[in-house]
């Protein structure tokens, strides 16, 4: 009587001999495995690969007269296989009951088989405890795509290799990555939570979107999961306790936009959103979403349209200039009308969504804010400042007065110009042409920006030796910034003001407004 199974391993041992590679048999067919096959060293001069080591791999071969091209496999000798470090392959070898081979089919036990094998594992054991893998199979296909090229040592041994084609150390650890993982892709467990009374439920809510710290709940059960299926026993069971989320991560992240109607270009700014998991289950008048940006915050219902706003602006929060505006701005929209406003939310991966806020007709505290944040943004031009310059809402509304007072002086008319000054010692002549130099300053944020300016006229005395420049012209000389820390060096700024002197000497009295000893500006401007 033919043995099929001798017939087999004898051909796959031949073959083996062929190709040079070493096929050690397993006396005790227990094990999942027929041989383990030992390649030669890979010939290279590559000194940084003298470590690699050569491939190894367990066969399992299997001998049969059918063609049908599949053949159920025991679970035990699966789970030895997909979980060996090693490569792993079925050899498939058909003889149509003739004496030799007539085709031969290599299965890589690869990481499809391995998910494949575990996942049924899995769902067995939860089945039954008394679940025993020899006698539970599973069937593994085979194909055109899996055949030999040719029934000869060198064609086996090539299509081995190209399944480890990176080496052994990359296969070894890309398996057992693939064996940690696989299954885990929508998480490893399955919480149950239980919580008494409509606002214990809400503040479950409120944690899940990042709204509050905690929530009381009755009972708490976690499940270890794995390819969705949960295990018997619970790994957590509690009676009652908080729920905490402290590492919780945005559903989503995108950009808002705030309109005070759908033709207007609005106020945009970037944010993150959140979905709590609980809106699929809870009812509708429960929903909640939560819109978060660096200096407001935003929770609504998007069924009922009831929303809460926060915005985050003051002590400690330093934005640049034209995000805080935008921030005052929408502060602003959303208190100084009673009407709706219009927002879109555009995220990533997700449709765009369209609602309106409910605004709130109260007082406005924060106008002249806005007017100096927005004369800042135009002094920052000016100056043709290109970095972001940050500001706190502190900063200015100390400075407001300052900056928009700064600003008049760029595009003031000269005639508005008077200056009043004295004159220490002999040999000013009040007949002659007057030409006063002087500096004005404000702060924006950390930075100081100030203006040497030189106005001319005619000059008249008043009393007690003082005299009134009333300007016909009126010229900004030199642009200063200081550093960060707001400093402006003192010999810098004495050379500017010496530099501006010179363009006037030749023509004109020339009354400078500026302390040297000191670096102090002086001057009384009406």
């Amino acid at each position: 009587m033919r043995d099929l199974g001798q017939m087999g391993e004898s051909t796959f041992s031949l073959w083996c001999g062929q190709a040079g590679l070493t096929a050690n048999g397993s006396y005790l067919d227990r094990t999942g495995w027929d041989f383990i096959v030992e390649f030669p060293f890979a010939k290279s001069t590559d000194p940084t690969q003298l470590h690699a080591p050569a491939i190894e791999c367990k066969i399992q071969v299997k001998a049969t007269d059918k063609t049908d091209r599949k053949l159920p496999i025991k679970l035990s000798n699966l789970r030895r296989l997909i979980t060996a470090p090693m490569p792993a392959f079925f050899i498939f070898i058909e003889f149509d009951g003739q004496d030799v081979a007539q085709r031969a089919y290599l299965v890589h036990v690869d990481e499809g088989l391995i998910s494949k094998t575990l996942k049924r594992i899995h769902e067995l054991e939860s089945a039954s405890e008394l679940f025993d893998h020899h006698k539970r199979s599973l069937t593994v296909h085979y194909g055109l795509e899996h055949e030999v090229p040719s029934l000869t040592g060198d064609s086996l041994r090539q299509m081995i290799e190209e399944y480890v084609s990176n080496g052994m150390s990359a296969y070894l650890a890309n398996k057992s990555r693939h064996l940690e993982s696989t299954g885990f892709e929508n998480g490893f467990a399955q919480i149950t939570i239980s919580t008494e009374g409509k606002e214990n439920l809400i503040d479950l809510i409120d944690v899940s979107i990042g709204l509050k710290q905690s929530a009381q709940i009755s009972k708490f059960k976690g499940f270890h999961t794995r390819f969705g299926i949960m295990s018997k026993s619970p790994m957590i069971d509690s009676a009652e306790g908080k729920l905490e989320m402290p590492d919780l991560k945005p559903t989503a992240t995108g950009t808002i936009r705030f309109r005070e109607d759908r033709l207007s270009p609005g106020l945009t700014f970037p944010c993150r959103f959140y979905s709590s998991p609980l809106n699929a289950i809870v009812p509708k008048e429960l929903v909640k979403v939560r819109i978060e940006a660096d200096c407001f915050d935003i929770n609504m219902n998007p069924f009922t349209g009831a929303s809460e706003y926060r915005i985050n602006a003051g002590a400690g929060v330093r934005l640049p200039i034209n995000q805080f505006r935008d921030v005052i701005r929408l502060m602003h929209l959303i208190t100084s009308s009673a009407k709706k406003i219009f927002v879109d939310l555009s995220l990533s991966e997700m449709d765009t969504m369209e609602f309106a806020l409910n605004a709130q007709d109260q007082p406005f505290e924060y106008n002249k804010v806005l007017e100096a944040l927005n004369t800042a943004h135009k002094i920052c031009g000016f100056f043709e400042v290109n970095e972001s310059i940050q500001v706190s809402l502190e900063e200015m509304a100390h400075f407001a007065d300052s900056i928009i007072q700064f600003y008049s002086v760029i595009d003031a008319d000269p005639a508005l110009f008077r200056c009043d000054f004295s004159v220490q010692g002999e040999g000013y002549e009040n007949t002659k042409p007057t030409a006063c130099v002087w500096m004005t300053t404000t702060k924006i944020g950390r930075r100081v920006f100030g203006l040497i300016v030189a106005i001319s006229g005619a000059v008249h005395a008043l009393d007690d030796g003082r005299y009134s420049l009333l300007a016909s012209n009126a010229k900004i000389e030199q642009k200063i910034i200081s550093d960060d820390e707001g400093v402006i060096q003192k010999e810098a700024l004495i050379q500017a003001f010496e530099a501006v002197e010179k363009i006037y000497d030749d023509n004109f009295e020339v009354i400078t407004m500026f302390d040297k000893s000191s670096g102090e500006s002086k001057i009384e401007m009406h």
